[in-house]
């Protein structure tokens, strides 16, 4: 394998036209290829050779290009380029799916996957696989109408999904709301807001949302910003309805019992049963200890808990019994600076050099806030770019997630083609008297995301399908989930810290504003730290709770048997969020759609959310086994870098887990770290 040294930096001034341009182009080359492809081989002749391998390349060029098409939509300040972008999208995704349901390409590839014997590239042979499921998915060993029903289908979720992704990339709303029912809110906040004799504009963007419903002490206040978050894109509710029975319909004509059954059959955890039970099991184990949670979170409220009232509580209970101030730990957490901070550990960690290109052109960024970094390997030869766009705006994605750019794989010519991915998040942005300012949350947050864009980055597979975090679903959030042990340990912290007053731009006007004050230590103090820590566990019952009930949610969507009398998909998913919580909603359980406000249900972690909480007991694992005792291990990094996250998905996951941990993984480390007795 061969790592270029250089590679032109991608730009993004791109016209709406162009976009739409580069879409059907692309697939034009694509059907091109396929039309040459089956037309130079014979079944007979059909073999990992001469369709799995030029199939794969085929593919790495059509995801290098697909996953740039589809960021603007996400990304774009531009709405005529985020429309652009969505309608490039639906092009390249229904020309995708028409090329595994093209019954001469399937006929080389079953005869192919069915001589398969070459054990000398594992890799290229588990695509072969993979590209096998993904025709049989798609309906090619269906016959008659059914064939004809399933791929009108196909084509049907497809559109909806870009349908309900168009929404979540326009703006969520706002509310207005007397700036007297908004006590508790910080005075940098409560001063950036548009006030109004209607009152003070509250948009419902996920920053303002928990800055509201973690600091107002007005619970009516609080109700009442909750349940209009939970009430966003209303015209997502029947397109989230409509892909329920069709995927529920698609999944049943392939034979399967239900959707989950179909998608779970090559996961880690194979079977719908196997969730329930390992979400069953953990709610067990902690209901005894969110329930002890509740009660006293209630001796500070004196009353009911309500879903809108549990951040109000949990952050009074750390400020007045653990002395744990979040908004004055968030002063030693500048954004800018502690995102360069994060970026020296993975430098340390795993054996990197990653510098911001302070050179760019605008052309080399789809907007001004956008930073880009070049990122080499010990011996300097290039990996690729990493961007990060960390601020909210109007029609961004609304959320904090990593984007892959373009993918790693093998070109042809044996080189490794680098790698450019996008850290997206909305934390607050800085105000005319601070910066943008962390809560340990977002720390832990971006920390996370990053660690989806440095596994891309270090991906070392043959194809794109493979690369980086494109592993099975339910073990891509492992690495990330990993990373966020490094945010509770008080020597990383204090390595991460940096109070505002010390950085350049503010240090003057700090002076000026503070008079006669002493300047805070430039690193977080460590009693400041050693409290943080302290509370790692603190109401982990209630909130492992809730990603029990998404996960419970999720399932009984995607695993109902009886193909009719559904109950209403707000009843289940208010109602598990309740019951699970033990935290009390508004009265009745039709109250909101928030499983209609995010992407996870539709695209992404369909059948697939209990995996937030598998992968977790994976990550305990490996921290507590490799670097527990010394988190700064370069030795563990390295090791951990070429058996993990090198390989991404090209090997079969649980082996490699096993081959790194030397035996099966266990969960008895993530229960410690929730409190729970292993033994219990």
């Amino acid at each position: 394998m061969i790592i270029p040294e250089y590679a032109p930096l991608p730009t993004f001034d791109i016209t709406p036209a162009a976009l739409l341009d580069n879409a059907n182009r692309l697939v034009q080359k694509v059907q091109l290829a396929v039309d040459e492809l089956v037309d130079s081989v014979s079944v007979e002749s059909a073999t990992l050779d001469s369709i799995g391998r030029p199939l794969g390349d085929l593919d790495n060029q059509f995801k290098y290009e697909v996953q740039f098409i589809a960021l603007f939509q996400s990304v774009a300040p531009s709405p005529d380029l985020r429309k652009a972008s969505s309608e490039a999208v639906n092009l390249v995704d229904q020309a995708y799916l028409a090329l595994f349901q093209n019954e001469r390409l399937f006929a080389l590839v079953d005869a192919a996957y069915n001589r398969a014997s070459d054990i000398e590239d594992r890799e290229s042979t588990r695509l072969l696989a993979r590209f096998h499921r993904m025709f049989v998915d798609n309906g090619l060993q269906l016959v008659g109408t059914n064939r004809d029903r399933f791929k009108w289908i196909a084509k049907r979720l497809l559109e909806l999904r870009v349908q309900f992704m168009d929404n979540l990339a326009s703006a969520p709303g706002s509310l207005r709301i007397p700036k007297d029912a908004l006590e508790g809110l910080d005075g940098n906040l409560l001063k950036n807001l548009d006030d109004s004799p209607l009152g003070a504009r509250i948009r419902l963007d996920r920053p303002t949302v928990n800055a509201v419903l973690g600091k107002c002490s007005v619970a009516q206040t609080r109700r009442h910003v909750f349940l209009a978050s939970q009430s966003i894109y209303p015209d997502n509710v029947e397109l989230f309805r409509e892909t329920i029975l069709l995927r529920d319909e698609s999944a049943r004509l392939l034979g399967f019992p239900s959707f989950a059954a179909q998608q779970l059959r090559h996961q880690l955890v194979k079977s719908p049963s196997a969730v329930n039970d390992l979400l069953e099991n953990l709610a067990h184990k902690l209901q005894p200890i969110a329930y002890q949670e509740l009660q006293t979170l209630r001796s500070l409220s004196g009353a009911e808990l309500h879903l809108w009232d549990f951040d109000y509580y949990h952050r009074r209970m750390l400020q007045e019994r653990y002395q744990v101030n979040h908004d004055l730990i968030s002063e030693y957490f500048p954004a800018e600076h502690t995102i360069q901070r994060m970026l020296s550990t993975f430098e340390r960690l795993l054996g990197l050099s990653i510098t911001e290109i302070e050179g760019k052109s605008d052309r080399h960024v789809w907007h001004p806030d956008v930073r880009v970094f070049t990122v080499r390997d010990h011996d300097s030869s290039l990996l690729g770019y990493l961007y990060t766009d960390i601020y909210p705006r109007d029609g961004k994605y609304n959320h904090a997630a990593n984007f892959d750019i373009h993918p790693g794989f093998r070109e042809k010519d044996g080189t490794q083609s680098p790698v450019a991915t996008a850290l997206v998040c909305n934390v607050t942005p800085a105000t005319a008297d601070l910066p943008a300012l962390l809560q340990h949350r977002e720390v832990i947050t971006l920390f996370h995301e990053l660690g989806h864009g440095i596994h891309d980055l270090l991906g070392r597979a043959k194809y794109a399908v493979f690369s980086g975090h494109r592993t099975v679903r339910d073990f891509v959030e492992a690495p990330s989930q990993l990373l966020e042990y490094w945010c509770w340990v008080p020597e990383c912290l204090q390595q991460l810290s940096c109070h505002y007053s010390h950085l350049p731009e503010y240090s003057e006007r700090w002076l000026n504003t503070a008079k006669d004050a002493s300047r805070p230590p430039k690193e977080i103090p460590e009693n400041l730290v050693q409290g943080l820590a302290a509370v790692k566990q603190v109401n982990q019952g209630i909130l492992t709770l809730r990603q029990i009930a998404f996960s419970k949610f999720d399932m009984q969507i995607h695993d109902h048997h009886s193909g009719s009398a559904w109950a209403p998909i707000a009843e289940v998913y208010n109602s598990r969020l309740e019951e699970m919580t033990l935290l009390r909603g508004p009265g009745g359980r039709d109250w909101g759609h928030g499983y209609a406000t995010t992407s996870h249900y539709m695209w992404g972690q369909e059948a697939n959310y209990y995996s937030y909480l598998y992968t977790r007991t994976l990550a305990a694992d490996i921290w507590a086994s490799n670097f527990r005792d010394d988190p700064m291990s370069e030795t563990a990094g390295q090791r951990y870098r070429q058996m993990i996250l090198a390989k991404g998905g090209s090997v079969d996951e649980l082996d490699m887990i096993r081959a790194f941990l030397g035996r099966a993984p266990s969960a008895a480390a993530y229960l410690q770290d929730l409190g729970v007795d292993p033994a219990q």
